[in-house]
């Protein structure tokens, strides 16, 4: 019964979505493997309480179905002294239940399939969330490790050129100002090695504690180069939209207050209960079988319900349409940061090979003494400056393409259906 209660309200909830294949790129080699990311987003705490408000919900399907009443036996027994007769007994039994008028037996099973389609939607809303903090979380620690590398390079650099000028005061070519300008920047860059060293743990630490299950390699793996996905831009703009959760969810909430409305309106008229009893008097001289109902007169308490899951539906309807909206805009937000990403990481990674170039003629002039150190000084910390910003125009890049990949399902095993 559970199965197919999950079916059903998953085919009320939305169009069935066609599972997507995953997209496959050199570009993404350095991302954890599908397979693994599957285990450890199953494990993510989000999606282990996705998974149990599921059950949760499937149990409240059948408590609807099933209804709210039940059979009820009830008895009394007496013993009665006459003058006549001496000592009498006398006892009744009988059962009594509820019964659902027509209509309420429909509507509490819409109510269970729609909660249903609630979980189930919540349960793939929480898995996208999480495959969202891993991209975060993944990509801060790779660029952290690569700061670092970058930071540890422009020391060793610096440490180069204080020997090499070093060694020129000593044999007279340079001043000891020349000496002190290059420490000064060797001494610049090893704090900003330490900051990124700091980075670089706090980064790896977080990743570790947020996803234990995930084994981290000693070393991150190199960020290549972003690509675009494949296709039209306006064909992944469609994709986010096709298969989204968080509307999903929504237009399922919105269905299930309005059946729980409908519901409510419906109770303003009460169940009857039927009693059926069987009775002894007069120490078995009398026997008998009665029939009874009971039902409540409903007045302005149950009104009050009824327009209170009235405006709850009203207000749940609203909601879907604002989440339509604000997932039609972050579907042209992902659009739109891939493209820009993508294109700030090809003018930053132009700007690195230019700045590369000139850093080398710089260098060829100051060893042919067609230049001083203060300007090879200024071109070396422009140069690893500009290198930062490409790896970070690199890292941004990739984060962009990334959430398009998960916002469209079509990465991580996002795309099933479970």
């Amino acid at each position: 019964m559970r199965q197919v209660l999950a079916a059903v309200a998953f085919s009320l909830a939305a169009a069935p979505a066609l599972a997507h294949p995953p997209v496959s790129s050199p570009s993404l080699q350095f991302l954890p493997p599908d397979g693994i990311v599957t285990d450890i987003l199953a494990q993510s705490p989000e999606v282990r309480r996705a998974g149990a408000m599921m059950n949760s919900a499937e149990a409240e399907a059948r408590a609807r179905e099933a209804g709210p009443h039940e059979f009820t036996l009830h008895g009394e027994y007496h013993s009665r002294a006459s003058n006549i007769e001496g000592r009498l007994d006398e006892w009744a039994v009988g059962v009594s239940r509820g019964i659902r008028l027509p209509g309420k037996a429909d509507a509490d099973e819409k109510i269970g399939r729609y909660t249903i389609a609630v979980a189930q939607n919540g349960y793939g809303d929480a898995r996208h969330q999480a495959a969202t903090l891993l991209k975060q979380l993944w990509l801060a620690w790779v660029m952290a490790e690569g700061d670092v590398k970058l930071a540890q390079d422009e020391v060793a650099a610096y440490e180069r050129q204080l020997a090499a000028t070093d060694r020129a005061r000593q044999l007279g070519h340079s001043a000891t100002l020349d000496v002190e300008q290059v420490q000064a920047a060797l001494a610049q860059a090893r704090v900003q090695a330490a900051q990124a060293e700091q980075a670089r743990r706090d980064a790896r630490m977080t990743l570790a504690r947020s996803f234990p299950t995930l084994t981290l390699p000693l070393a991150a793996p190199a960020m290549p180069d972003p690509v675009p996905p494949p296709g039209k831009w306006e064909e992944w703009h469609d994709a986010v939209l096709e298969d989204n959760h968080e509307i999903k969810l929504a237009r399922s909430e919105a269905d299930r207050r309005e059946w729980l409305a409908r519901r409510a309106h419906m109770d303003q008229f009460a169940d009857p209960t039927v009693d059926l009893r069987t009775f002894q008097d007069m120490g078995g001289h009398e026997t008998g079988f009665g029939v009874g109902f009971s039902i409540p007169l409903g007045g302005a308490l149950r009104q009050a319900g009824a327009d209170q899951a009235s405006a709850e539906a009203a207000a749940a309807s609203v909601t879907a349409h604002k989440v339509q909206r604000d997932v039609e805009i972050a579907a042209d937000r992902d659009v739109i940061d891939a493209q820009q990403g993508l294109e700030a990481w090809r003018q930053a990674h132009l700007a690195e090979g230019t700045s590369n170039a000139m850093l080398a003629r710089m260098q060829k002039a100051y060893d042919l003494g067609d230049q001083g150190l203060t300007e090879l000084l200024i071109a070396r910390r422009q140069h690893y400056d500009m290198r930062r910003t490409e790896a970070h125009a690199r890292g941004a890049a990739h984060s962009a393409v990334l959430q398009l990949l998960i916002d469209s399902h079509r990465i991580w095993g996002l795309s099933d259906e479970e």
